[in-house]
């Protein structure tokens, strides 16, 4: 984790090292809602019968985007991990299906910045809680545990209007408590409602 914040306060560093936004331009407020695929590309140990790497993820964020080139906020997400289906499994008390979903909660604080025009690098951290859902002999159990991440992405938006863009970005994730990583590519859309 802590090679992670040394390359977030780099991020930072670099960023407030570069040049500012034009002195007239104005604060703003900017909600991203954005959908998409993911892949845990982790490697496993031992790779289960059924083992589907591959999933969806949604997030939210509220940006402030003030004069200067950096920008800051939070995001909150949802994002599968991975799951398991296996059927016909011997046990002492006689076969079952199994089925296991690992996904995840995320909680992070994101620094923004846009070294040319309509193009977006971004870098966070936060907390992670994630969930397991086990299903066997017809009886589900559920647990969650709290751990880091770390993220870092790129995205392109286009401009639709003054205040409403869209585009799409390519996310790396990766969450030290089962050590694994994620790669999601997902279609974004932006829009500023509050300038002052």
């Amino acid at each position: 984790m802590k090679k992670y914040i040394i390359v977030l306060f780099a991020f930072l560093f670099l960023s407030n090292t570069g040049f500012t936004q034009n002195a007239d331009s104005l604060y703003r407020l900017t909600a991203y809602g954005g959908f998409g695929y993911v892949r845990n590309i982790s490697s496993f140990d031992y790779e289960f019968p059924g083992l589907n790497k591959n999933g969806l993820l949604g997030n939210i964020k509220i940006m402030w985007e003030p004069e200067y080139l950096i920008h800051g906020g939070i995001e909150v997400g949802r994002s599968d991990i991975y799951s398991v289906d296996q059927s016909n499994i011997p046990t002492d008390s006689g076969s079952t299906n199994l089925q296991t979903d690992l996904y995840s909660w995320t909680f992070m604080f994101v620094f923004s910045m846009s070294p040319i025009s309509n193009l977006e690098i971004n870098a966070g951290t936060g907390w992670v809680f994630n969930t397991v859902n086990n299903t066997a002999f017809n009886e589900e159990s559920t647990s969650t545990e709290a751990g880091s991440v770390f993220l870092v992405s790129a995205a392109y938006y286009y401009p639709i209007s003054e205040k409403l863009k869209a585009g799409a970005e390519i996310r790396f994730m990766h969450l030290p408590k089962y050590d694994d990583q994620t790669l999601a590519i997902q279609l974004s859309i932006a829009y500023t409602f509050l300038e002052y």
